[in-house]
């Protein structure tokens, strides 16, 4: 798939995204406390992530207009900037059943050798959709790029290997992932229609390209009081492509 293929079907996602918001007539969902239940009970998720609004919070001036309109409306929540970011793996949840606190060194150190393989790519964020009712995202623009750092991290960590069989969007034919950016989150409270007004003129909104030189990996420390603690990196791995293929020997 090209990038521009890539491109187009990450719009089309976003469009679908959208037709189903706005035919929607019930009310909107809670967010956190579908968090809770997913979380179970607010345990931290491992997740390689990036976290683009404190690597580049000028990035989002542009939204800044539409983030002023949102927190006068009781339907939704703005994080802070420096909370934004996008995940493309989420390891687990910290609990006995499922991922502790001292295996997750051994996550990103093994899972550095692979996305070292992998070149540097930049990424465009653009579009403003609505899924599942629940959030609103911004659109990110890869070309597909982190479908390779999945892959690789799949490869290079057990555990995700493990859980990536019960993932619906990777199949022997590849990985459906779309990356988004989850920009406000709705409370359960309000009309639908007032937040539709508001980000209908958003929509097509497009805030440039970003370049990535590292992979991250942290702790995101969502708490039932405060659920926009600063994230917890606790490793940065770098992009190497070719550079890093010389001379390497699987």
């Amino acid at each position: 798939m090209t990038t521009s293929d890539v491109a187009q079907t990450y719009a089309e996602q976003r469009a679908r995204d959208w037709d189903a918001f706005a035919a929607g007539s019930g009310p909107l969902a809670d967010y956190w406390a579908r968090w809770e239940e997913l979380s179970f009970s607010w345990k931290f998720p491992i997740e390689f992530l990036q976290p683009l609004g404190a690597d580049a919070p000028d990035v989002f001036a542009p939204l800044e207009p539409l983030f002023a309109e949102l927190r006068e409306l009781d339907e939704v929540v703005v994080p802070p900037i420096s909370w934004l970011h996008t995940t493309y793996v989420r390891v687990g949840f910290l609990r006995a059943a499922d991922v502790m606190w001292s295996q997750v060194e051994s996550f990103y150190v093994n899972a550095a050798p692979r996305i070292r393989r992998v070149e540097p790519f930049s990424l465009r964020l653009a579009g403003i959709s609505v899924a599942d009712d629940e959030r609103i995202y911004l659109g990110v623009d890869d070309g597909g790029s982190y479908r390779e750092v999945r892959r690789q991290i799949r490869l290079g960590v057990p555990l995700v290997y493990e859980k990536m069989k019960d993932d619906p969007l990777v199949t022997d034919d590849g990985d459906a992932f779309v990356p988004s950016l989850d920009i406000a989150f709705f409370t359960g409270r309000g009309d639908r229609a007032r937040v539709r007004a508001v980000l209908e003129r958003y929509r097509e909104i497009d805030l440039g390209e970003l370049a990535l030189t590292h992979m991250k990996m942290g702790r995101v420390p969502i708490q039932p009081h405060d659920h926009y603690i600063d994230l917890d990196i606790v490793a940065e791995i770098p992009l190497l492509g070719a550079d890093h293929r010389k001379g390497y020997h699987n």
